[in-house]
Formats: C-alpha cells, structure tokens, sequence
C-alpha cells in the first residue's frame, strides 16, 4: 500500500515516516506540507490511505478532505493537535475515519502501539457513498412532538456502542430518532477522555434530546442521551451509571460489553441496544446478555459500516434481532419503540 503524510512541520513528517517504516506495512510514503501539495501528490501517486493535519497554511485540512471526498475518496486518519477537538469532529463528518492526538513524545513504545492499531483500523475502513453532511431520510425528518405523541413501548433504555466511525454514525441514529424517543439513551464510543466530552457537548447543540457525559451516581432521565467518558469505563449498578477505572489489560476502553452487560442485569428484557461501525469484538458479550434477557439488539450492516468489526462480531453470535444499513436504522428503532408487547 501507498500512504501519504500531509503535515506543515518537517518534524512531524520525518517522526510518522520513521514509524511507518517500522511496520513494513507501505511500499511507498509520499509526503506534504500542506492541502495544496497534499491535491497534487494525491493526483500524482494515488495513495491508499492519508495521514492528514487540519491546520496548515496555504490550504487546510478541511479543504483537502472535501476536495479528497469529491475526486478520490481513500481512509484518512487525521493527526490533530491539541485545541483541535471540535475540528475533528467536523472532519469526520466531511469523510475522515478517525482521529489520533498529537502525543508530545513519538518515540515512547506506547504511542507506537497505539498509532498502528489506529492506523490498522483506518486501513480496513470502507468509505461511505455519500459523505459530507449527515442527512437524514426523508420520512425520519424532525418533527418535535407533544408528550401524548411521543411513542410507548415496552423498552425502557436503549444502548448504542460503536468505535471506528463511529461518531458520524452515531450522530445520524440519533437525528434519525430524537423526535420519537422517551427512553433514556447511552452511547458508548471508544474514545479518548478529552473528546469525549466535545462530543457531547457538540450532540447537544445538534439535537432536540438533552445529551451530556455520564457522570458517576447519576440516575438515567427520560429523553437523555449519556456519553461515556473516555478512559473510564460506565457500567450501571443500583439505579444509577457508575465509572469504574479500567485495568492495564483492558482493551476496550469504555467497553461496550461491560455496560450492556450491567444495564442488562437492571433492565432485563425491556433493553434495546443497537452495535454500530467499529473495529474489533466489543459488544459481542453484550450481545449474548441480550439475547439470554429476552431484550432486543440491532446491529448496523456491512453495507454501510466503516469497519464491519463489532458488529460482525455480534452477528457472528447468533443473537442478533435485526441486521440493518444505517440508512434505516433509526427507522427501525422508531417502529420497535411505538410496538408494545403484551405483558
């Protein structure tokens, strides 16, 4: 494979290509010091995969991706540095698949790690059909509704877990369904801690639905939409979201599995939860405690995923209710909330 670095620090560049080198994984790396070279060695070399910084001169991130996305649609990772976290966000919803920090040392063993796993992941990624703003089908467009319209069923919390683009898709389920869901809603993204919160605050501001970080102690309200925290791990005991620190093991942080498994235990058979785009396996325990509760679980399909990880994992369990393409995933979400069981 090809990669290209676009970046304006000569630094940068020389630190990446040496770390790229190390995995043995690109025939060739190109480089660039900003969007406008960035245009030209993409048109030149035809790269595979782009590293990419937002905040150069001449020309910046932003404008390459949206210029990239029209004319030669490839996995980027964007590199950001700090003061950053609201732009990543943007740039994600532009086309990027996801997003590391700017660690203020590149040699330590620990970023390297971090960088290739990251880095694998984007490069498995699928590029969606359409990018650039999230749209929302037509018949899922908001319509705020009085109380006595909001649809009853019988579930009573609904969970979503995702990783590697999933941020993007996460924010078009929750468009999808903000006008039509009572329930509280809890979003597990794996995510570092200091975006987290941008996240949150940046689906506040987009959405009808109250939606902050989860904080420990914290009683689920209706019509609520709780983040994880990152580095932190949300599990629910008593009533209430507790954060649990993660051991040095653990793979997934927050883990999706882990809150399932303990909103499970409280909420039993009345627990929707739905597994969207991500790398790896997380959510697929979480999976088989839904299925043993008689609650309900969707997972987002290939067709429309980033990486087709988690929710392949999940599917591969067996207990999966409803395999669907994020294009109607919310509609399916709506219908099951208006459907109420007998008891």
């Amino acid at each position: 494979m090809n990669i290209l670095l676009i970046d304006d620090s000569e630094l940068i560049l020389s630190e990446l290509s040496l770390l790229l080198n190390q995995t043995g994984k690109f025939s060739r790396i190109f480089k660039a010091h900003d969007g406008e070279e960035g245009i030209r060695q993409t048109m030149l070399n035809k790269p595979d995969v782009i590293i990419l910084d937002l905040q150069m001169p001449r020309m910046d991130g932003f404008t390459f991706l949206r210029w990239l996305m029209a004319n030669h649609p490839v996995p980027v990772m964007v590199f950001s540095s700090a003061g950053t976290d609201e732009n990543i966000f943007k740039a994600m919803e532009i086309g990027a698949v996801d997003f590391i920090q700017k660690p203020e040392n590149y040699i330590t063993g620990a970023f390297a790690n971090h960088f290739n796993e990251k880095l694998s992941a984007v490069m498995h990624a699928s590029i969606p059909l359409k990018t650039g703003s999230v749209a929302r089908p037509q018949a899922h467009k908001s319509v705020k509704l009085s109380h006595s319209e909001v649809p009853r069923s019988n579930f009573e919390i609904l969970v979503i877990g995702a990783s590697t683009g999933g941020p993007t898709a996460i924010q078009r389920v929750l468009e999808d369904i903000q006008s039509y869901v009572d329930i509280p809603v809890v979003v597990c993204q794996h995510m570092p801690r200091n975006f987290t919160g941008v996240f949150a605050n940046r689906l506040n501001m987009l959405l009808d639905l109250n939606v902050k970080e989860a904080e420990d102690g914290e009683c689920p309200q209706k019509q609520t939409v709780y983040v994880a925290p990152g580095d932190m791990h949300l599990e629910f005991h008593d009533n209430a979201f507790r954060l649990v620190q993660p051991h040095l093991n653990d793979r997934y942080i927050p883990s999706v599995d882990r809150l399932i498994e303990t909103v499970v235990a409280s909420y039993g058979k009345n627990t929707l939860a739905a597994i969207l785009t991500g790398m790896g396996t997380d959510g697929s325990a979480g999976a088989c405690a839904v299925h043993e509760a008689g609650g309900t679980l969707l997972a987002e399909s290939q067709d429309s995923c980033v990486v087709y990880g988690m929710p392949k994992a999940a599917v591969s369990t067996g207990f999966v209710d409803h395999v669907l393409s994020l294009d109607v995933m919310g509609g399916e979400i709506v219908s099951l909330l208006r459907q109420i069981e007998p008891e």
